[in-house]
């Protein structure tokens, strides 16, 4: 099952799949939503719901208080929808981004090169080719090991 998001800021609708955050639908659809520690503890994914409930997972009562949860207020990243949902969000456009979607991608590493005493330089041969744009990062999350 899955619901629909609405951004009335933009007026993008992304569709979120069920136990899925705003966050998380919105990166993966190419909408950038301001954001930093992706745990519900910082608060700059702060956003208002505007029409429905959402659940508000795991986030902390010192980034989002409980007069704030009443005024229709929640963390993207640790929010998830239980219907369609409107929102508001502090959405600042950057006629420079692309706009690439969050992915998954599958590697193998091929080589690593030590830059200094602390410091690797590791190359992943990736599935398909990774599009980006100069300043984004990526997230490397380490499965299982070939010998």
């Amino acid at each position: 099952m899955s619901y629909t998001l609405t951004i009335e800021t933009t007026g993008d609708e992304v569709e979120v799949a069920e136990g899925q955050t705003i966050l998380d639908a919105c990166l993966r659809a190419g909408i950038w939503l301001p954001h930093a520690c992706c745990h519900g503890l910082c608060a700059t994914c702060k956003i208002q719901v505007t029409d429905s409930e959402i659940d508000h997972g795991e986030a902390s009562s010192f980034a989002l208080m409980d007069f704030e949860r009443d005024e229709g207020k929640a963390l993207a990243c640790c929010a998830r929808l239980e219907s369609d949902v409107s929102i508001e969000a502090d959405i600042e456009e950057d006629p420079d981004a692309l706009g690439i979607p969050v992915e998954d991608f599958e590697g193998v590493v091929t080589r690593i090169d030590p830059l200094t005493p602390t410091i690797r330089g590791i190359h992943v041969a990736l599935d398909r080719p990774i599009r980006f744009q100069a300043g984004q990062y990526v997230n490397l999350t380490v499965g299982r090991r070939g010998f």
